[in-house]
């Protein structure tokens, strides 16, 4: 069991540093029960039969399994696990669900990836899962991991007002950037994230251009300061989840489609609703919005429960609904043809809450 292959790394169990001589320089930790940063892995159900001389059944491997991830060694894993759900404002049940499926699927990626990325991975996956959408997921991981909140860096031309350095500051905390010479003036490279939008920047020691920042990020206040418009989106987490995935432990099962569908469900949509049953086609839509909704989940290519839900309806109505009903419709109730497809209704379907 605390055999090390070789060729492999041993890693810290806590930052996931390269251990030298069984130290970390980091942290100052280190590991000892195996090539794992949570201690030695578990054996495989047919290693473990062949170890027991008898035939092992799914549950008795899971059970196992999980026995040996309770392990010391997950105890960092599974506090970085804990501080992420924390996070999130749901349920203590919901929570208490996620802390424990986020272990086990962590606890598959971990020597791929490293600790601090199977947790924020794990996580992440699960409140996906659970309806979430990827850009509400990102921000609130970056409370605790900004790295996966950051933007391109914002550049600025700006001109010293003084020999002192130049400092940012970003709702009035130091920010880290770079300054370099660009001719008569200088350039400030500054680190951005999503949470910064709207937030307050002061220069010190120095005043922006007349035209040397970009307008779409920088809107003025003074010489020396700026409100930044991050709107942006980010996509540090969707790398993250992919990188994740290719390491072959990661579940990305899709969510039960009758589950799913019935959040979604056309009843919430009361006018298109009305809409379809009065052209006596709503049976047939629904029909084909569970098929196409199936479908989607299988592969949703990191979309929302919600996105997909939209265009699983958009596809059945086109595919149900012939398009000379739908202008009758349209005609009859004085509907404009710009605010409703196939008798869908797009405003309705824009604030459609699962």
């Amino acid at each position: 069991m605390g055999i090390v292959h070789e060729g492999e790394l041993d890693l810290c169990e806590d930052c996931g540093s390269p251990l030298e001589d069984g130290i970390c320089r980091s942290c100052g930790t280190g590991f000892s029960d195996g090539a794992s940063p949570v201690g030695a892995a578990p054996l495989g159900r047919g290693e473990l039969s062949r170890v027991l001389g008898r035939q092992v059944g799914a549950r008795a491997h899971g059970s196992y399994a999980l026995s040996m991830q309770q392990e010391e060694g997950m105890a960092p894993l599974r506090r970085h696990i804990e501080r992420l759900v924390e996070q999130f404002n749901t349920s203590p049940q919901v929570k208490a669900t996620v802390k424990r499926n986020a272990e086990r699927q962590a606890a598959k990626i971990i020597r791929e990836i490293g600790p601090t990325k199977a947790a924020i991975a794990s996580v992440a996956q699960e409140f996906l899962r659970r309806g979430r959408n990827l850009a509400e997921v990102s921000a609130v991981i970056g409370n605790l991991h900004p790295k996966i909140d950051r933007l391109k860096d914002l550049v600025l031309e700006v001109y010293p007002s003084a020999e002192n350095k130049i400092h940012v500051l970003v709702e009035g905390r130091d920010r880290p950037s770079v300054c370099y010479a660009n001719g008569l003036y200088r350039k400030l490279r500054i680190p951005l994230f999503v949470s910064d939008s709207g937030a307050l920047v002061e220069l010190r020691n120095a005043v922006l251009t007349r035209n040397g920042y970009d307008s779409k990020r920088v809107r003025p206040l003074a010489p020396s300061e700026f409100e930044l418009r991050a709107s942006e989106r980010s996509f540090e987490l969707f790398k993250l989840l992919g990188e994740a995935k290719l390491s072959g432990g990661l579940v990305t099962g899709a969510q039960d489609p009758v589950a799913l569908a019935r959040k979604y469900s056309i009843s919430k949509l009361p006018l298109t609703e009305e809409l379809l049953r009065g052209a006596n086609l709503l049976p047939a839509v629904s029909a084909e919005y569970l098929t196409r909704l199936t479908e989607k989940l299988k592969d949703g290519r990191g979309r929302s429960p919600k996105k997909l839900a939209e265009e699983a309806l958009l596809e059945a109505c086109s595919d149900v609904v012939p398009d000379l009903v739908s202008r009758e419709v349209a005609e009859r109730y004085h509907l404009k043809p710009t605010r409703v497809r196939w008798l869908v209704v797009l405003p309705e379907l824009g604030r459609w809450q699962g």
